[in-house]
């Protein structure tokens, strides 16, 4: 059994196949919204212009024209069955076709842009050009999003016909010719749906190089931004050594007797002490942020006790001598 009967009356029935509800009767449909499709089917005798099956013979030209004996199964199970595969299959061609034009007209617009992201990328700012990248990305996106479900579509195309093959072939053939009517449009369907995704590996690549020309126009400008950190950094670093001698000496010249010294010792000492202070002061930043004692912070704070030792001990040794 193909179909189930939901419900049976004098002169037809109620089936369902599938997700698709049929009525087969020999009466006017008592029904009041449009059908998706009405096949009208008669029982009459071979003009000689007939084909065979496997219960009789068959013609269709617009309406199914069948001479053989009257079956339930026939007509309330294999040809429902068969019937609601074409119509499903003609249906979503027919819905196929609307989505292609549709995806062709967005494919054109969105190459365009392609191209032009394209061609332009090598002379546009990395704020323009990232602009115009999330652009072509949603149209992308969208594009996609349409193109699965176009795809999705011809594969339920595929499926129809394959399953409307399998009941023909049960019956020996009958209405083998609509199947083969719709085929082609089958493969045009699967022409589109290579090209657009052709389109979209394309455009895939095309971002990719975008992306890739926004990576190293953002590295180059970060180098530029570290160059000139390092330089600030480095005259920081002077400035800060040079107010730090300074202010030092001044300080030390006011509570020792640092003119009783040599001059190179005074130097070297008040030097030692400035530069053990500036890096010091990196270590103790280097502290904060991680909150770790390191060799580092260590060894400088032992060094700048030393030196600090010395500069108090030496001038008033030099002073008594």
């Amino acid at each position: 059994m193909y179909v189930e009967i939901l419900a049976q009356f004098e002169g037809g029935v109620v089936g369902k196949y599938g997700n698709i509800v049929f009525l087969f009767t020999n009466r006017k449909p008592p029904i009041t919204k449009e059908p998706l499709e009405r096949v009208v089917v008669e029982i009459t005798e071979d003009d000689g212009s007939y084909k065979p099956f496997r219960f009789g013979k068959y013609r269709y030209d617009g309406k199914l024209l069948i001479d053989a004996d009257f079956r339930e199964d026939l007509f309330h199970d294999y040809l429902p069955a068969l019937l609601s595969e074409i119509v499903k299959a003609e249906t979503l061609i027919k819905d196929c076709s609307m989505r292609a034009s549709h995806l062709a007209d967005r494919e054109t617009k969105i190459v365009h842009e392609v191209t032009k992201l394209s061609e332009e990328a090598k002379t546009l700012s990395p704020e323009r050009l990232e602009e115009l990248s999330f652009e072509v990305s949603g149209m992308r996106a969208e594009f996609f999003s349409s193109y699965m479900h176009f795809k999705d579509i011809v594969e339920d195309v595929f499926s129809a016909i394959s399953r409307a093959e399998i009941i023909s072939n049960f019956l020996g053939g009958m209405l083998e010719e609509k199947i083969r009517e719709m085929k082609p449009e089958l493969e045009r369907m699967k022409y589109y749906e290579s090209t657009f995704e052709q389109t979209l590996a394309g455009i895939r690549d095309a971002l990719d190089v975008v992306h890739l020309r926004l990576e190293m126009l953002r590295g180059k400008e970060n180098l530029e931004l570290q160059k000139r950190t390092s330089a600030l950094q480095a005259a920081a670093a002077i400035i800060e050594f040079v107010a730090v001698y300074y202010y030092t000496l001044k300080i030390w010249e006011t509570f020792l007797p640092v003119k009783e010294m040599p001059a190179t010792i005074s130097f070297s000492l008040l030097f030692a002490f400035t530069t053990v202070v500036v890096i010091l002061t990196e270590a103790i930043g280097e502290y904060i942020k991680e909150r770790k004692v390191t060799v580092k912070l260590a060894l400088l704070s032992a060094l700048l006790l030393v030196i600090f030792v010395l500069m108090v001990y030496f001038p008033i040794l030099f002073s008594k001598a």
